[in-house]
């Protein structure tokens, strides 16, 4: 140990325990003075006089105590610990104000916590249990140059041939699927499973929790590898962790499957997305030689000695030979890579939205910030004699700045400690009260390093902006006109109106942007989605679960609708493959005789829907020419289509659909092109909002019959006279066959989810204003209090010449009018501006909207009036004998 560092480990010793080395420097000093007392006694002086000699020659004991202080420790870290220990006893003092203010801080601070939290674990946080994941990275494809979006099987076998810099390309699709799980004789259940290629794992480097992972014993090969992976939640629940789980056989959509390993404890992937395990990408089906569809994500781990950078160098290039080699199939599609996320391809979106949940709070910070930043002052003004006499012994300004900055920093740590475990419950409620989407999801919003240390240093630079403006101000403090207790303090007193102002202000903005939220959900909710949501239930089952060919598949919904409409209470029923107001779509291409497509296409894009007879008359959708499907539309006889109006609009406008023909392009067995399919329009319905309202599109939709069109995963969608059915269409389809798990939910519930972000938004922003809004009251109240008590002998000179009591209710009334009209007018300026950011969340709502700002103006004017009510009452009641007379 070098010397340097023994003395610097002395000096933090000593500076942490001063009680010690004090004693020892009291021992020392006793010493040299008895030293020095023994040799004036030996010069013959007596024993008192030796004493006073010995203490004038050694010079001051206490000034030699401080400077051995000064030389044996830090003298910052001496001074910031004295500050710290006359800090905690301050707000000892002022428990009131001391739980208040962090209390207030704490939300501010939580929120901020919690979103930042979740932002993290969406963005930044890599996969749990991957070896080095930062040289894991995700594959998209781009369509002219933009997007991030998944690849066709064929073109993930070229990528994964022509790549130098990535090892390991892996493939898995978009979503986990839904499986019928049987073990044993047990009824059927519906878990979700992954299809990954078999060297998902091991380009990852995940080790197992137990057995072993797919590896060169298994194939991607359709049919050829039996085998599945489970995760550890799956193991747990559904096993109870039992180590003899290896090599146990059950049965995944009518097929025998062996469990050959657990995935470790946290692994859930690569995203957000979930499930209860793994099979071999050939077992799950999704290995189709079509090269022009996209299915998979695709990614891989960067080889020792590259870099993003030239992997994504490398894929633009290979993007463009693929393009070359298969110019109809991969028209204006590039490659692109990036480093893994949570949610690849929608990390701007996700940002987007962060940031936008991240401002609200800030917002909410800052009132927080002003709020204490008023108290402050109004400390400073009690204090200001306290002040004055620290300066007149001999205080630095500079010193006192300091030590008023260390009250308010740990004001904050205390509020920064309230912080972090509001937002460890906000999370967990958060991610709790999730709704159920389509697929699982794996959220896990815990606090890492990234969150303390971003909530420290949101702590410090908050308690910085608070406490610098009253320290500074304090430091000013006049000491004669304060020793003296006749000063003034207007500027101080400016200072405060400012910051309510600011208050009221960025409240407001809280208060109505919220509103905003609310009128777009009111307009979403108004707006006509074409057809009807009310009392309609979904039942989703996947025949290919149970192993159904298509014949067979055709004859069991057949009969499965008979048997639901026959049920009690049913008013209606229909089976469809998708359903409007969600996320999922389907996508056909047709060609009109007479058209040509655009941007040099082979046919015409157009959202498409596989149905049932009734579909229309179930859920309200007006027919206005021609005819619904009949059971007479079988795959044996002639194709018929059903349009939306828009579509009629667009191929033959100005004439009659009913009667023209369209061509659906057909793909071969090896993903080539066949004959095309030729189909008569039969009927015009009108348009619905096919897509999730979260992406404001509503294309006009091409409708098939199902017979002709089939697909085994399906919805049974039912219309009920009264009370809900599910249990009952379950049963049904439990009678029919026990293999097939039925997935439930509402119509309403399944087009809700894409206005998801607005209800988190609107929720947040109006929560936390009503918390900006009680700050603002409580900070008009402080300084109209602080008013009345400065303004004291003013209204008793006032009330003894006769005024009456109510003109001084008036004028404080008036007084904290002010503040509040200030402070709302601001906000509704600030409130505008961010409406017209928002726009875009806004679906057709105003971002102006003149009612839901007049409501929280007067809200919030109300809140200021109420606030000022006791001090004015107060004020009216003033002695003035009491007020006149001088102490």
């Amino acid at each position: 140990m070098t010397a340097n560092l023994r003395r610097s480990l002395l000096r933090l010793r000593n500076a942490f325990r001063p009680a010690a080395a004090d004693s020892e420097l009291g021992r020392e000093l006793n010493a040299h003075l008895a030293l020095l007392e023994d040799d004036y006694v030996g010069r013959g002086l007596t024993r008192e006089a030796a004493r006073l000699q010995a203490r004038r020659a050694f010079g001051g004991v206490e000034q030699a105590k401080e400077r051995h202080r000064d030389a044996r420790s830090f003298v910052w870290l001496d001074d910031a610990l004295r500050d710290v220990r006359h800090a905690v006893r301050l707000l000892r003092r002022n428990p009131i104000f001391t739980l208040t203010a962090a209390l207030s801080t704490g939300i501010a601070i939580g929120a901020n916590t919690a979103v930042f939290t979740v932002a993290n674990a969406l963005l930044f946080r890599p996969p749990a249990g991957v070896v080095e994941p930062g040289r894991v990275i995700d594959l998209g494809t781009t369509i002219h140059g933009i997007g991030f979006g998944p690849s066709s099987y064929a073109n993930y076998l070229d990528i994964r041939q022509r790549t130098t810099t990535i090892d390991g390309v892996y493939a898995l699709p978009l979503f986990p699927q839904a499986m019928s799980l049987r073990i044993g004789n047990g009824e059927a259940e519906r878990v979700f499973m992954t299809p990954v290629t078999v060297n998902y794992f091991t380009t990852l480097g995940v080790v197992p929790a137990l057995g072993r992972f797919f590896d060169t014993r298994d194939s991607d090969a359709p049919g050829a590898s039996p085998v599945m992976v489970i995760s550890y939640k799956f193991w747990n629940r559904r096993f109870n962790r039992d180590p003899e789980v290896i090599g146990r056989r059950l049965i995944l959509n009518g097929q025998l499957f062996a469990i050959v390993g657990v995935a470790p404890d946290g692994f859930h992937g690569t995203g957000v997305r979930s499930g209860d395990g793994w099979v071999p990408l050939g077992m799950g089906g999704v290995t189709a030689m079509n090269r022009a569809g996209g299915w998979l994500l695709l990614g891989g781990r960067l080889k020792p000695g590259f870099e993003i950078a030239q992997a994504a160098a490398e894929a633009e290039a290979i993007g463009r030979i693929l393009q070359q080699q298969h110019p109809d199939d991969n028209r204006d599609k590039g490659l692109a890579a990036q480093t893994v996320s949570p949610v690849p391809g929608n990390t701007g979106p996700v940002a987007a939205f962060m940031l936008m949940l991240l401002a609200i709070v800030l917002i909410v910070l800052t009132v927080a910030c002003a709020n204490v930043a008023g108290v402050l002052l109004a400390r400073a003004a009690a204090r200001r004699t306290e002040i004055a006499v620290r300066l007149a012994i001999g205080a630095g300004r500079a010193r006192l700045i300091r030590q008023l900055l260390t009250e308010t920093l740990l004001l904050f740590a205390l509020g920064a400690g309230v912080g972090v475990g509001l937002a460890r419950i906000t999370t967990t409620v958060v991610a709790s009260q999730l709704p159920q989407l389509p697929f699982p999801i794996e959220l896990s919003p815990s606090m890492d390093y990234r969150a303390i240390t971003f909530t420290i240093a949101l702590a410090m630079l908050a308690a910085i902006s608070s406490g610098l403006i009253p320290a500074l101000q304090s430091a000013k403090t006049g000491m004669t006109a304060a020793l003296k207790d006749d000063a003034r303090s207007p500027q101080r007193l400016r200072l405060r109106h400012v910051f309510i102002a600011a208050q009221m202000a960025f409240s407001i903005l809280l208060v109505a942007v919220g509103l905003l939220f609310v009128r777009s959900l009111q307009t979403a909710g108004a707006t006509d989605p074409g057809f009807d949501r009310q009392g309609v239930e979904l039942s989703t089952v996947d025949l290919s679960q149970a192993g159904y060919t298509d014949a067979a598949g055709r004859q069991f919904v057949r009969t499965l609708l008979e048997r639901v409409r026959s049920l009690r209470g049913i008013e209606s029923a229909s089976i469809a493959l998708v359903l409007p107001g969600g996320f999922e779509t389907h996508e056909t291409g047709v060609q009109v005789p007479g058209l040509v497509p655009p941007n040099g296409d082979s046919s015409f894009g157009v959202d498409a829907n596989a149905i049932a007879p009734g579909y229309f008359s179930t859920l309200h959708i007006p027919l206005i020419s021609g005819r619904d499907f009949t059971d007479e539309d079988r795959a044996d006889t002639e194709h018929v289509a059903i349009i939306g109006e828009g579509l009629a609009h667009q191929f033959w406008p100005g004439q009659n659909p009913i009667g023209k023909y369209v061509r659906q392009p057909q793909s071969g067995p090896n993903g080539g092109s066949s004959s095309p399919r030729l189909i008569q329009i039969v009927g015009v319905v009108r348009d619905v909002k096919a897509s999730s309202l979260i992406d404001g599109l509503a294309e006009s939709l091409f409708y098939m019959p199902l017979a002709q069109h089939f697909s085994p995963r399906v919805t049974i969608v039912t219309r009920a006279s009264q009370g809900r059915v599910a249990d009952e269409v379950r049963a049904t389809v439990m009678q029919m066959d026990a293999n097939l798990p039925v997935a439930t939910e509402s119509l309403e519930e399944y087009s809700a989810l894409g206005l998801m972000p607005q209800r988190i938004a609107r929720s947040l922003a109006s929560g936390l204003g009503l918390v900006g809004l009680l700050l603002a009251s409580i900070g008009i109240y402080g300084v109209t209090a602080y008013s009345v008590s400065s303004r004291r002998r003013e209204f008793g000179i006032r009330l003894a010449l006769g005024a009456p009591r109510h003109n001084v209710v008036r004028m404080v009334l008036g007084y904290g009018l002010v503040l509040a009209v200030v402070g709302s007018v601001t906000g509704l300026m600030l409130a505008a501006a961010a409406g017209r950011i928002l726009t875009a969340f806004m679906f057709g709502a105003p971002p102006v909207d003149a009612l839901m700002f007049s409501a929280a103006a007067a809200l919030f004017i109300a809140v200021g009036l109420a606030a000022c009510l006791v001090p004015a009452l107060r004020a009216s009641t003033i002695d003035p004998l009491q007020a006149l007379r001088c102490d």
